[in-house]
């Protein structure tokens, strides 16, 4: 199982209390499996979630730092030259482009036991697709990424109402084959 849990950063004031969440971050085949591994011509699933350990619904706002428009940005591994100058890195993109939304919500609820998920699909297949409050993503044009060695790596930080902030950075290794 490849599982990334993003806990809570120290903040000044110890009375706040750390958020009652886990932010998870996986890779899924297309057999609905967790992995690190897929073979040429698989699609990739990027599966983001904020789940909700307590009873009680819990508060982030979306305007804080958690920018979807950077989630999910592929690198392809490459031997670093004097050519290459983002240090052995190629960036391949993401899978979507934001689109626009009219939400005058300043806050996002997650209820009691709940969780805020956000799926894509690194091909754009809207049937393997979810994302949190119907909002809308459009997909870019993608070709399968060929074989070699990859990752997938962007930062977070959630601002919560009563809690602490949660600041995560998310890096998966994974390889085509």
């Amino acid at each position: 199982m490849v599982l990334m849990t993003a806990l809570s950063c120290a903040s000044e004031e110890d009375k706040i209390p750390s958020p009652p969440v886990e932010v998870t971050f996986t890779l899924i085949n297309e057999s609905g499996e967790e992995t690190t591994s897929f073979r040429q011509g698989e699609d990739i699933v990027f599966d983001y979630r904020i789940i909700n350990y307590s009873d009680e619904p819990v508060t982030w706002y979306f305007d804080s730092l958690f920018n979807y428009r950077n989630l999910f940005t592929v690198f392809r591994k490459a031997t670093p030259n004097a050519e290459l100058s983002d240090e052995g890195r190629v960036k391949k993109g993401s899978p979507h482009t934001p689109v626009l939304q009219r939400d005058f919500r300043w806050g996002r609820v997650i209820p009691g036991k709940g969780e805020m998920t956000i799926r894509m699909s690194w091909m754009g297949d809207m049937d393997k697709t979810h994302m949190f409050d119907n909002w809308q993503i459009e997909y870019h044009k993608r070709d399968l990424l060929p074989a070699g060695d990859y990752f997938v790596e962007f930062d977070q930080e959630i601002d919560f109402a009563l809690y602490k902030n949660l600041n995560t950075k998310f890096k998966i290794d994974f390889e085509i084959n």
